[in-house]
Parts: C-alpha cells; sequence; structure tokens
C-alpha cells in the first residue's frame, strides 16, 4: 500500500498555514513547526503513536471479516 503524505507550505514569519477544511478525507498533522496531511483510510483505523508529545509512524490497520 503506498500512502502519500502531504506537506502543507507554513508561513515562517507568522507561523500560520493554510488548510481546506472542506477536504474531510485527510488528517493533520502539526509537529516542530511544520503540517502534514495523511488520507483517511477507506475501511480501517489510522493508528497514530503518541508519547511525550512526540507523534510516531502512523498505520492502517484493517481487519476482515469473515462469514
Amino acid at each position: 500500500m503506498n500512502v502519500e503524505v502531504k506537506e502543507i507550505p507554513v508561513d515562517i514569519q507568522t507561523m500560520m498555514a493554510k488548510i481546506d477544511a472542506r477536504d474531510n478525507s485527510m488528517i493533520y498533522i502539526v509537529e516542530d513547526g511544520k503540517v502534514q496531511a495523511i488520507p483517511l483510510p477507506a475501511f480501517g483505523t489510522l493508528e497514530i503513536p503518541c508519547q511525550n508529545y512526540k507523534i510516531g509512524n502512523p498505520s492502517y490497520k484493517i481487519t476482515l471479516k469473515r462469514k
């Protein structure tokens, strides 16, 4: 699975970034003056590990229900 993380430009002088609030298929992570947009999966969950205010590598988890 190839996932494209989108970097959102940040104005260094004001430390502000513009995001498109109409796009509800992304989650935005703000860390160390950078903003990244990560797409939400169509199925399953997106797990984002955090410890001591540091964000780890997000991972997708998909569980299939068999009959």
